[in-house]
């Protein structure tokens, strides 16, 4: 099998990647009304709609799922996340946010409430709970458990010691700064095992759900 190229696609505030092996798949959509960049990023990179094998949500927060709606009408894959996030994706809602700093608890004033409004009956289709093997969908490489930022936080592990991990690892001023947990943390115990995770599977580069690419020999997390 060929080994997966990854493709950063900017929407806005949040990120969502191609990862391109025999067949592609889609690592999270941005927010509501972004999925025209991932297609036009699609069309980019000379990657079909009939080559997309399945739609990863690293993450039941509506800044990384809240453009798969209108993705589906476009796109024939089916659609995975964790179980533990499902149930705020099919029901289109924010999943619980625990915030760090008076910033984020300002943030969760706005967010918490917020909702998909045109979801079009759509809802997971893979609901998993332990890893999830990615080569009947083409590419090499691996769906992996990473709670902390919330319980049902999940990550893509390629063999090549890359990593896409959602809101695991974020910048300190979004795009920039140092790495640092997410300031919304559903569970510390569990993020400190989830970058152990990571360690331990010598992941030396992970893509966040926001800005640039992070050498992960600059994360430094007290346990």
């Amino acid at each position: 099998m060929v080994e997966a190229r990854v493709v950063r696609i900017p929407l806005r505030f949040a990120n969502s990647y191609l990862v391109i092996g025999e067949k592609t798949i889609i690592v999270d959509s941005g927010d509501p009304g972004f999925s025209r960049g991932i297609l036009q990023a699609m069309e980019k990179n000379e990657v079909k709609k009939t080559d997309i094998s399945l739609i990863f949500i690293t993450h039941g927060h509506i800044d990384h799922y809240g453009s798969v709606f209108e993705l589906k009408r476009e796109i024939d894959a089916p659609i995975a996340i964790h179980r533990l996030d499902a149930p705020y994706f099919n029901q289109g809602i924010q999943a619980p946010l625990y915030p760090l700093n008076p910033i984020a608890s300002a943030i969760k004033l706005v967010g918490k409430n917020l909702r998909v409004k045109k979801r079009y009956g759509i809802k997971a289709d893979i609901e998993f709970k332990e890893k999830l093997e990615l080569q009947e969908f083409g590419v090499q490489g691996l769906i992996i458990p990473t709670p902390g930022h919330t319980l049902g936080s999940a990550s893509l592990f390629l063999p090549d010691k890359r990593a896409i991990t959602g809101d695991l690892i974020v910048w300190q001023y979004l795009f920039r700064g140092k790495p640092r947990p997410a300031p919304f943390l559903h569970d510390r115990n569990k993020f400190v095992k989830s970058i152990n995770i990571l360690k331990g599977r010598g992941i030396k580069t992970i893509y966040p759900g926001h800005g640039p690419s992070i050498d992960t020999s600059d994360i430094r997390i007290k346990n």
